[in-house]
């Protein structure tokens, strides 16, 4: 299917960014609530599109808080330092 210009199915929306699928879905609706095209197969895609947005917002936030921590470390590394117990290396226990 076609929308806003860019070709859409269920297995390419992982390539699209979260301004891309907004558009297309907000474009979904508007062709639903006029009836227009295959309604059915356009619920199912803006419903595809819903949990694509939630992945990559969902992404995107771990990357956030991996980002802020790995700078607040590297920041605090005088604190980060104290704080760590020595390491120990691991030892086997049983036959192997």
């Amino acid at each position: 299917m076609i929308v806003n210009g860019s070709s859409v199915t269920r297995y390419n929306l992982k390539n699209k960014s979260l301004y891309t699928l907004r558009a297309i879905q907000a474009t979904l609706a508007h062709y639903v609530g006029q009836g227009w095209g295959d309604v059915t197969e356009e619920k199912i895609l803006m419903k595809l599109i819903s949990v694509e947005i939630k992945r990559q917002v969902k992404v995107e936030n771990i990357n956030l808080a991996a980002k802020k921590r790995s700078e607040w470390i590297v920041n605090h590394w005088d604190l980060v330092e104290r704080r760590s117990e020595p390491l120990h290396p691991l030892h086997k226990e049983g036959p192997y």
